[in-house]
């Protein structure tokens, strides 16, 4: 390995002999054989009752050596599906890098170099090299762990090491804690040179893109690189818990989770959730494929998929607006059409503005990175139920470090405005007691801001507004604290028709539910809010 600029990097004849077809068959060999050791743990944890003729003491010897080997099965095929899955992540990145440096050399030979010699390729090869070097110490972190059998069969005569080369312990620095402060975040990202911050963002995605404070489009490009291993990953633990679901007749049911036998599974909850995490991925990706998407975060750690989906540049837009919905909302259900109505706000609001400049000069986010609460089932458990504030109270602090990273990665000092509906209403106005960095907040349809006292909202005198439409029976039920609209302070948008300062009709809205939808009187108030023209109406 070659060290450049602090960062080791693979060379060029390494990478060139890296071979992604074979990694790829190895992968599917694992994984079949991993399909193949779930089928004889089955049989041997069936058999092992011996359909309930033998009882006694040495039956009971039995069956504990019999299960303990179904147990081993399980692990050896655990072991093989994550090295398989370690082989699935790699091999389409691998082939990528592959023909990015085919490229590259084929650009050299054109003017008689070798692609290390030609000067003029030097950033772009040094690009290429980073990032394979990533890719190759990711793999040996995953595989440096894995049992020796697992290791050997992925070696399969040697193709493991043709592979990845290894390349040992990661140089790069340490990455700040989860959770660290924004602005200490973004002094140590302004502190490193661009190829350890190219390095970090492959070497390291799911950290880098969960940084509050890091700038947005290096966050984007983290994200979205964890989309593929993540769906991967959900892939393999969906046909696990299947696998296990038909091995075991009545997994899942009352009986089963009561306790009467040990042969009982939950698993088929975990399927419903792992299911519900992959339509979340098909959402976002959906999304994503509108023009001028920013994937901002990602998170599947929780019950529900947690995202932030940007449309805009939020790293140079003078007026950055961030929507946070209410309960019931899921990403899976609900970000497709989020974004619709965010990038219309966001369109609206560049109307507002006018000029050569609107055109970049707004960013809009749908922030959906909390757990948001649920009707139905939800209403048994606290943190889930949409009549506590719990989730809010653990929302808060994420809103916070979002809206601080946005100020804190920036070197000017763009418009912001919180817009949080309904449930998020209530996050929004949490939040907003805990940071400065927003310039102003709408309310919509909101049961509770999380004060009676405007003045606690950290955001400048006659910046906070209330959209609240005819026959909004969440918001007059004022579950938090009493209905928002008699606080004074807030300035009350209208949300009946109407018409701009120009003339052009708005419809008029009634009931939770539209305050967002285009050409209506309540999106084009928040628009104005958004870029500080806001056409005032008090009612």
């Amino acid at each position: 390995m070659l060290p450049r600029q602090g960062v080791v990097v693979v060379r060029v004849d390494e990478l060139a002999g890296w071979d992604p077809d074979a990694l790829e068959q190895v992968g599917a060999e694992l994984g079949r054989c991993a399909d193949a050791l779930d089928v004889v743990a089955g049989d041997v944890l069936r058999r092992a009752s011996f359909g309930s003729t033998w009882r006694g003491a040495a039956y009971d010897g039995a069956f504990a050596g019999l299960s303990s080997h179904s147990v081993d099965l399980d692990a050896q095929s655990d072991s093989f599906r994550r090295v398989a899955r370690c082989a699935r992540f790699v091999a389409p990145r691998l082939r990528a890098l592959r023909t990015e440096l085919d490229e590259l050399r084929a650009r050299a030979a054109e003017r008689g170099f070798a692609v290390q010699d030609d000067d003029l390729l030097k950033v772009p090869l040094d690009s290429v090299l980073a990032r394979a070097d990533a890719l190759d110490r990711e793999a040996w972190v995953h595989l440096s762990g894995e049992p020796d059998s697992a290791a050997a069969a992925f070696a399969d005569g040697g193709r493991m090491y043709a592979a990845f080369p290894r390349s040992g312990p990661s140089p790069l620095p340490v990455l700040p804690d989860a959770g660290a402060d924004p602005g200490e975040v973004a002094r140590w990202w302004s502190g490193l040179d661009d190829t350890t911050r190219t390095a970090l963002a492959a070497e390291r995605p799911e950290r880098i893109g969960a940084l509050d404070g890091i700038p947005a489009a290096t966050r984007d490009l983290a994200n979205r690189a964890l989309l593929d291993s993540e769906r991967h990953r959900l892939e393999a633990a969906a046909a696990h818990l299947q696998d296990r679901l038909d091995a075991m007749f009545l997994g899942g049911t009352a009986l089963g989770r009561s306790g009467v036998t040990g042969l009982f599974t939950d698993a088929d909850a975990d399927l419903e959730q792992t299911r519900k995490k992959l339509e979340a991925l098909d959402a976002i990706e959906a999304t994503l494929a509108h023009s001028d998407r920013h994937l901002l975060a990602l998170d599947l750690s929780g019950r529900e998929a947690m995202a932030a989906v940007a449309v805009g540049d939020v790293d140079t837009a003078a007026h950055v607006a961030v929507f946070v919905p209410g309960a019931g909302s899921t990403v899976q259900g609900n970000l497709e059409g989020y974004d619709t109505q965010v990038a219309a706000l966001r369109e609206t609001a560049r109307l507002h503005l006018g000029g050569p400049e609107s055109e970049t000069s707004v960013a809009a986010v749908t922030w959906m990175n909390y757990q948001a609460p649920h009707w139905g089932w939800g209403l048994a458990f606290t943190e889930r139920s949409p009549v506590s504030d719990l989730a809010a109270q653990i929302a808060a602090p994420r809103l916070t470090d979002f809206l601080d990273g946005i100020a804190a990665s920036r070197p000017d000092d763009p418009r912001v405005t919180a817009v949080g509906h309904s449930y998020g209403a209530l996050v929004t106005g949490m939040a907003l007691k805990d940071t400065g960095a927003a310039d102003a907040a709408v309310f919509l349809g909101a049961p509770g801001i999380g004060t009676d006292d405007i003045g606690e909202l950290r955001i400048p005198p006659g910046s906070a507004y209330l959209a609240e439409a005819d026959r909004d029976f969440v918001a007059d039920a004022g579950t938090f604290g009493g209905d928002p609209s008699f606080l004074d302070g807030l300035t009350h948008l209208p949300t009946g028709p109407g018409t701009t300062a120009t003339g052009v009709p708005l419809a008029g809205i009634t009931g939770h539910s539209s305050y967002l939808d285009p050409g209506t009187s309540s999106s084009h108030h928040i628009a104005g809010v958004v870029t500080g023209t806001a056409e005032r109406s008090t009612s």
